[in-house]
């Protein structure tokens, strides 16, 4: 199925709502055993909006998120965003730590599962392939036997603007990216997990050129900025745009449309 363009409505709130798919492939984990008092880890939280929709689900136990320091900023913010009585319920169990996810400050076997929701990009961008691969190994490290893993990637499909959406990921030079489903299968199963389920989840929608623009600019202007400890770089967004705005405005970028739930067990 093609995706269809958003709006500018929905383009300003995308990031935050994410048409409900947080909160959906959360749920996904209730027939796993995710219910009150389980401990779950989230790695590479980000705004800890996944952690938080893990934190509702299971109302008491423990949510730990792990981030970066910038992570942490733009969770308060969120906290403070939210309705008083709400705030109140998640501060009780969801915790956000600033921590190196390729070196978790966390004893072996504590928790009950351990999720990530499109963060890997972030450690691939920060640590490269082997980071990715070394907090495959923390993670599973972590989780206790039996324990459930949750890995959700964004794996573009074949039309032109998720082709288009995949090669400015790689062109845009912060690797920031996903690798072939393969990839983390094969890290998972050599670290004795078993796979359980692979779900796939569609956002359906694409940028239009001017959302698209924006997006690159502030790619291409802020991430060196945010990330400079780690030398992230891109090139500038002039290079990007000269090379690539007549096939952007022709079939519009994709913006995380197809993605891969990995569901596993220790």
């Amino acid at each position: 199925m093609k995706n269809k363009f958003m709006t500018n409505e929905e383009y300003n709130a995308c990031f935050f709502d994410f048409w409900d798919l947080r909160e959906e492939i959360a749920q996904s984990l209730v027939l796993y055993g995710l219910h009150p008092g389980t401990h779950v880890l989230d790695v590479a939280a980000g705004h800890g909006l996944f952690a938080f929709e893990i934190a509702k689900i299971i109302q008491r136990g423990e949510v730990h998120a792990v981030g970066l320091e910038n992570d942490l900023n733009a969770f308060q913010r969120f906290q403070r965003s939210l309705p008083r009585e709400e705030r109140q319920k998640v501060r009780k169990v969801l915790q956000y730590h600033v921590m190196d996810a390729t070196n978790l400050a966390f004893p072996s076997a504590r928790f009950d599962f351990v999720v990530n929701f499109l963060g890997l990009e972030d450690i691939n961008m920060t640590k490269g392939e082997q980071g990715v691969k070394d907090c495959i190994t923390e993670v599973v490290r972590v989780l206790k036997s039996q324990g459930i893993l949750l890995l959700t990637v964004c794996l573009y499909g074949d039309q032109p603007d998720e082709k288009l959406a995949k090669e400015l990921s790689r062109q845009i030079g912060h690797n920031a990216i996903f690798y072939p489903k393969e990839f983390y299968i094969e890290q998972l199963t050599s670290k004795g997990v078993k796979i359980m389920e692979e779900k796939w989840f569609y956002t359906r929608r694409k940028m239009t050129s001017s959302q698209a623009k924006e997006e690159l600019q502030f790619a291409c202007a802020k991430t060196p900025k945010i990330f400079d400890k780690y030398n992230v770089e891109t090139v500038t967004f002039e290079t990007l745009w000269n090379k690539y705005q007549d096939a952007i405005d022709a079939h519009g970028v994709a913006y995380y449309s197809d993605l891969c739930v990995i569901i596993g067990k220790k």
